[in-house]
Order: structure tokens, then C-alpha cells, then sequence
């Protein structure tokens, strides 16, 4: 059945420069409808021809596979799976890295983990426990912030934080949240422009959280025991964000911290004048909050 299939595939790719449009849309449609499985036939195509319209269409094919296939993957993060929040920071990550290899970096993952996990004593408080994190990350690993703009948008991938220890503010925060998550210290993202804040968020009935009432204090990651209680962080955003202290007040799920990420792609995009990548974007995002 195999051989059969990918035949059928390898006849469909060999009419790919079809000049009539309505046909050729016809076969891009079939050659689409075998997903990731296509783009090996795909490139194998583009690398034997010299045509610049088969290069082209294969390019399109191909991006339009990859984007199909992400937004399947972080939808079904999003509604299945969205308490690991890396696993999410993961698969926006392949956006720029398409063959990155999930084992590896979630081995890099798990390494950082374990680091913090040994500092970790069982009769810390949630503010001895959020102090340990930060040391790891920033004492120990030394992992620092991204002031050269010439590195974006791949500093913003969980591969290249693990591989350098540099990152754009937003995924450091990530990072952080999510290997203390994985620790299981409820540290989440905060919805707010400009910040670089995280949150503590507990309840004894972990199943029915509330993102705003359950948060007890709210931290910067990048200094080791700054905390702000929730009422400072209300003044705080009285005074910055007047129009908005209840959109901005209390934590963000981990869909919407992804979503943070995913915009802030998109604006990269949009001064880099990368209409379809930010048109992609645009897509991922749809994925996160579809019913």
C-alpha cells in the first residue's frame, strides 16, 4: 500500500508545471492532502529541476505543509495537552526549525531541570522555592537577555535559548515558567505589554484555578527575590496601564503565554515586511483558541 501511494504522489508531483492554473491548483490540493509525507518528494523534485517555477511552487507547497501541520500539532496542544508548556513553546519553535528534533531538545530540557530540581528541598516556602529557579538560571547557567535585534526572530526558539543561554525577555520567561511547572511550582505567564513579569499561582483544588484570584505574588525572573503581592502589582498597573488593570490584573493560561510568543512573532514579521510569515502567524494563533 505504501509503494502504491507514494507513486500516486510521485505522478502528482511530476505534473507540477502544469501550466493551466485551474488544473495545477487541482494537483497542488491532491499533492497537499498527504501532509509532511509529500515534502521529501517535494524537495527530491525542486533539487532535480532547474526551472524557477517548480522551485517556486515547491516552496509554497512545502510551507503551506509545514504550517497545516504545526497548526494541527499546537491545536491539539492547546486543548489536550496545554499543562506542559513547553511542549507548546516546542512546536512554535519548529516554525523556524521545521526538522528540529523534539528528543533532543526536551533532553537539554530535562538537564536544566534536574539542576534546579537538586537545589530544591522539600520544606522550602513557594518564595525560597521561586529563589532557587532563579539562581539556576541566572547564578549558575548564567543565562542572559538579547540587546541585538540582528538575532531575532531565531532567539526566540526554545533550541537556540538551550543552545546559547541567550534569549529575547519573553522566552526566557517561558523557559523559566515552564521548568518550574515541570517541577511543579505553578509559576505562569502575566499578560502584560513590556514586562517581563511571572506569577505564583496556587489553589488547593489545582483542577478549578483561578488565574486572577489564586495568584499569592507576582516575580521577576531576572532578579532572584524580587516579588511584588498582588495589590502592588495592581498599583502597578494602575499607574502604567490605567485603561486596562483588569485585562493585564492576575496570571495568563499557558495558551495565552504561547500566544504572547506567537505575537510577538508576528510583529517581527510585520517590520521585516514577511507578509506571509506573518500571515502565519496569524494562522497559529487561530489554533490556540479554536473550539
Amino acid at each position: 500500500m505504501t509503494k502504491a501511494i507514494n507513486k500516486n504522489l510521485v505522478n502528482l508531483i511530476e505534473l507540477i508545471d502544469e501550466e493551466q492554473a485551474t488544473l495545477f491548483v487541482t494537483i497542488s490540493e491532491n499533492i497537499l492532502s498527504y501532509g509532511i509525507t509529500a515534502i521529501p518528494y517535494l524537495e527530491s523534485a525542486r533539487d532535480k529541476s532547474m526551472d524557477e517555477i517548480v522551485h517556486e511552487r515547491v516552496r509554497k507547497l512545502i510551507s503551506k505543509i509545514r504550517i497545516q501541520s504545526l497548526y494541527s500539532e499546537l491545536h491539539n496542544w492547546a486543548t489536550l495537552d496545554a499543562s506542559d508548556l513547553l511542549k507548546g513553546y516546542f512546536i512554535i519553535s519548529k516554525y523556524l526549525f521545521p526538522d528540529l528534533d523534539e528528543e533532543r531538545v526536551m533532553a537539554k530540557v530535562e538537564v536544566l531541570k534536574k539542576e534546579v530540581w537538586l537545589e530544591l528541598k522539600k520544606e522550602m516556602t513557594p518564595f525560597e522555592a521561586v529563589k532557587v529557579v532563579s539562581k539556576v538560571f541566572y547564578e549558575v547557567k548564567k543565562f542572559k537577555l538579547v540587546s541585538d535585534g540582528s538575532s531575532m526572530p531565531d532567539c526566540l526558539c526554545l533550541n537556540a535559548l538551550l543552545n546559547s543561554n541567550k534569549a529575547h525577555p519573553l522566552t526566557h520567561s517561558l523557559l523559566f515558567a515552564g521548568i518550574a511547572q515541570r517541577l511543579g511550582i505553578p509559576v505562569y505567564g502575566v499578560q502584560l505589554p513590556e514586562s517581563i513579569y511571572l506569577s505564583y499561582v496556587y489553589s488547593n483544588n489545582p483542577g478549578d484555578l483561578d488565574y486572577k484570584s489564586d495568584v499569592k505574588f507576582y516575580l521577576n525572573p531576572f532578579a532572584v527575590g524580587m516579588f511584588l503581592s498582588p495589590v502592588q502589582h495592581k498599583q502597578m498597573l494602575e499607574k502604567g496601564h490605567p485603561d486596562n488593570v483588569e485585562l493585564f490584573n492576575g496570571a495568563c493560561t499557558n495558551q495565552n503565554f504561547i500566544g504572547q510568543l506567537i505575537t510577538t512573532m508576528y510583529q517581527y514579521f510585520i517590520l521585516s515586511n514577511k507578509t506571509e510569515k506573518r500571515e502565519d502567524m496569524l494562522l497559529l494563533l487561530g489554533a490556540l483558541f479554536k473550539s
